[in-house]
């Protein structure tokens, strides 16, 4: 049972520390009255977000956008135009899957961004969280939300600190509940909204969800997008992964927070059950071969020579050629590569 005390001591603090410690970031306060302009931005933003640091996301956004600047000129775009504007970034399936999403909305919505959860889940790469990002950041419809950094917050501040192993004490499906319960009061307070709607929709213990459906009437777009950012800069800067920073916490926080003191450093470790190979001595995972194939075709104005590819990635001492074949026909599979005989190319 959630203490209705502690969740005013949370967001009551939450807002005092966000009101000091905002980050300034290109795809926050968009100034855009074109909701479907706004609904873009967060879109890129959302995807380029994934997987990559905010600092680096910051450069490449701006470049991106500049380049694409609408959702019909990233519909359009080849394969190779999207795969060299997205140079730098890494997990480069990301940059199709964004062009893909474009491309679908602008087909079969006539270039309008739904703003149901149903029609924006059934995006191809749109998940829960990027769906209920763009609900909140560009049509005015508060939704509560779980990511990386909103899992981890809500679940040492209102249940415990994670368990030895990284994985969590309680799912998903009830810290949505907490998100959503924190979410009304957090922006509904004498705002006369009739408040959020219960969850139907859940992926999984380990995805980003979102509440389906969910909306607080009569509350401005800027608190559910401000309230947000609060947690996303809180995860970020204060309440990290392996090194929280407790001295931070006011003593107000630090009287309601489950977790305060117990969660230990950690290290990083190789996961060696990631698919990958040994390079001398070394174990390189897949995706990074991956990137330094696409890395490599970038700046070719045709096709090369794969034994070319191989010397430029610095490959040639691996003798399994059957499992770079495979890594290859992969990146083929997923559209970032063509392969002519010996040769290959960025997918056209």
């Amino acid at each position: 049972m959630l203490d209705d005390s502690h969740i005013r001591i949370f967001i009551r603090e939450l807002w005092k520390w966000f009101a000091v410690n905002k980050r300034t970031l290109p795809w926050r306060d968009l100034t855009e009255k074109d909701p479907d302009k706004r609904a873009y931005l967060i879109l890129v933003s959302e995807i380029m977000l994934q997987q990559t640091q905010v600092l680096r996301v910051m450069v490449k956004y701006k470049e991106f956008v500049q380049i694409f600047p609408s959702l019909q000129d990233l519909a359009k775009a080849s394969n190779a135009e999207v795969l060299i504007a997205w140079k730098g970034m890494g997990y480069n399936s990301r940059a199709l899957r964004l062009r893909d999403a474009a491309k679908t909305i602008v087909d079969r919505f006539s270039g309008q961004f739904p703003t149901d959860m149903e029609s924006l889940l059934s995006i191809k790469g749109i998940g829960d969280y990027t769906a209920g990002a763009i609900r909140n950041f560009a049509f005015n419809i508060p939704t509560p939300c779980i990511d990386t950094n909103i899992r981890r917050i809500l679940h040492r501040f209102f249940v415990g600190p994670e368990n030895v192993d990284g994985t969590w004490e309680k799912g998903d499906r009830e810290l949505i509940g907490i998100a959503g319960k924190v979410l009304e009061a957090a922006i509904g307070s004498g705002k006369g909204n009739r408040g959020i709607r219960g969850v139907r929709r859940i992926r999984g213990s380990n995805a980003s969800v979102c509440s389906s459906g969910s909306s607080v009437s009569s509350v401005s777009s800027e608190s559910s997008s401000s309230w947000h950012a609060a947690l996303m800069d809180y995860g970020s800067l204060v309440m990290t992964k392996a090194n929280p920073k407790w001295e931070l916490l006011s003593s107000e926080l630090r009287s309601i927070c489950k977790a305060y003191g117990k969660v230990k450093a950690g290290t990083k470790k190789v996961n060696k059950s990631e698919p990958g190979i040994d390079l001398d001595g070394r174990f390189i995972p897949r995706r990074i071969i991956r990137g330094k194939v696409v890395e490599a075709l970038r700046g070719a104005d045709g096709w090369i020579a794969i034994d070319e590819v191989v010397r430029k990635i610095g490959f040639e001492s691996v003798n399994d050629q059957q499992w770079f074949d495979e890594l290859l026909k992969g990146l083929r599979r997923d559209g970032l590569i063509e392969i002519r005989a010996s040769k290959i190319r960025l997918a056209r």
